[in-house]
């Protein structure tokens, strides 16, 4: 039984300005492996074929057209809501006997995804053990209750991993950087944040570092943990750290976590090669991290940012910009302040309503938003579709004018 799994293409997907044209220039040469997918293809023991269209840039008929050539008999979608347009149009249009869905876009859209034309759709952080009976051809909604040390590690070898290698510089130079997760969801509740599962799964100590030692044997030398916040759970990050110790594994590795953090393992973090560690910073204000829901104040980042330039620890600090309580006096402070922490590389977003945030709630329930757009969209996705900034074009404007502004005044 041939089996493919596949991303889905770019062509399509919402516009979303969260990161400014020309700072997202410089990132487009970084290609993200398919974790999920990779994931999945290793716990089945059926012929898979992983296609990665994102990577080969090819467009919602190019998909369609090596999807159908290699003639399987299942085809299962990963998918992303930024791109229900192209999802909406392969399963219209693909010829494939049965097809499932499964990916963040299933999690609040299931209905209307079997409605579009899939067979089955799975729902869950993970869907590995429930996908391994993919023979049997389930239909309809599949609650998956796959747990994170059930699974085994994502078989890297069935696309060409050299691919996802880049030496370049983007902000900070890794070689031959490649990504894992030790831990799924995110138990914070920021306003902006679409990550759904708030229930956190973190992976055996042991199987982390036995991937961290095998990324090294495929060559990678800069490990990344992708995880949405690797250190918020300090026992786990300090068990990690002994596998690491025990093992005498020195090797650069990073990771995105938060700020607040058991600051007694910095030491033996660096002592163990870490490099470089991506955190929500958001704003360097108390105002603006309260309307944003996050668990940390101002001093908790500076103690945070002096913790790790004690170490020698690079900070990439992402920061929201265009909230509706920021002022012309926090804007013009802003650089020094950042300067003033020392904060390596700085990466500015504008603030975006993702669909299902309580961010986009919250201005459908104060009326800034007349109409539930993205409700709309869900259910006919359109190609490129802009959703109207909330505070109107001239806000728009001067948001994205400042941003860039910011991005020049500290770009090497």
């Amino acid at each position: 039984m041939g089996i493919v799994l596949s991303t889905l293409p770019t062509e399509g997907e919402f516009v979303n300005w969260t990161t400014p044209k020309d700072f997202l220039k410089d990132q487009s040469v970084v290609k993200y492996m398919p974790l999920g997918i990779l994931s999945l293809a290793s716990n089945i023991k059926d012929k898979i074929k992983i296609l990665d269209p994102p990577t080969e840039s090819w467009t919602i008929e190019e998909t369609i057209i090596r999807i159908e050539s290699e003639k399987p008999d299942i085809l299962g979608l990963s998918a992303i809501t930024r791109r229900a347009y192209s999802l909406k149009q392969i399963l219209r249009k693909i010829d494939v006997p049965y097809v499932v869905v499964g990916g963040p876009h299933t999690t609040n859209y299931a209905d209307l995804i079997l409605e579009q034309g899939a067979d089955a759709v799975f729902i869950g952080q993970l869907a590995d053990n429930e996908f391994s009976k993919i023979w049997k051809k389930p239909s309809g909604k599949i609650y998956c209750n796959t747990k994170i040390n059930d699974i085994n590690m994502p078989n890297r070898e069935l696309l060409n991993f050299q691919d996802y290698f880049y030496d370049g510089k983007v902000l900070f130079k890794a070689e031959k950087r490649m990504p894992m997760f030790s831990s799924i969801g995110c138990s914070n509740r920021c306003t902006f944040c679409n990550v759904q599962s708030k229930r956190v799964q973190y992976k055996d100590p042991k199987i982390i570092v036995d991937e961290m030692e095998h990324l090294h044997k495929l060559g990678s030398r800069s490990v990344h943990i992708l995880d949405d916040n690797f250190n918020i759970n300090s026992s786990h990050l300090s068990s990690v750290l002994t596998e690491m110790e025990n093992r005498k594994l020195q090797i650069e590795w990073s990771g995105r976590g938060q700020v607040r953090m058991n600051y007694n393992l910095v030491k033996r973090m660096k002592d163990t090669g870490f490099k470089r560690i991506h955190v929500g910073i958001e704003a360097l204000d108390n105002d603006i991290l309260k309307y944003f829901n996050k668990p940390q104040k101002v001093e908790h980042i500076e103690k945070f940012c002096e913790v790790m330039n004690e170490n020698d620890i690079d900070v990439l600090g992402y920061f929201i910009i265009g909230s509706p309580v920021e002022t012309e006096i926090y804007r013009r402070e802003l650089p020094q302040k950042i300067r003033n922490l020392g904060i390596k590389f700085p990466w500015f977003n504008i603030l975006f309503p993702e669909p299902n945030t309580e961010y986009y709630k919250s201005l459908l329930r104060d009326g800034y938003y007349k109409k539930d757009y993205w409700g709309e969209f869900m259910k006919n996705p359109t190609p490129n579709f802009e959703i109207p900034y909330p505070y109107g074009k001239e806000a728009k404007k001067d948001v994205i004018k400042y941003v860039n502004k910011l991005i020049g005044e500290f770009k090497e």
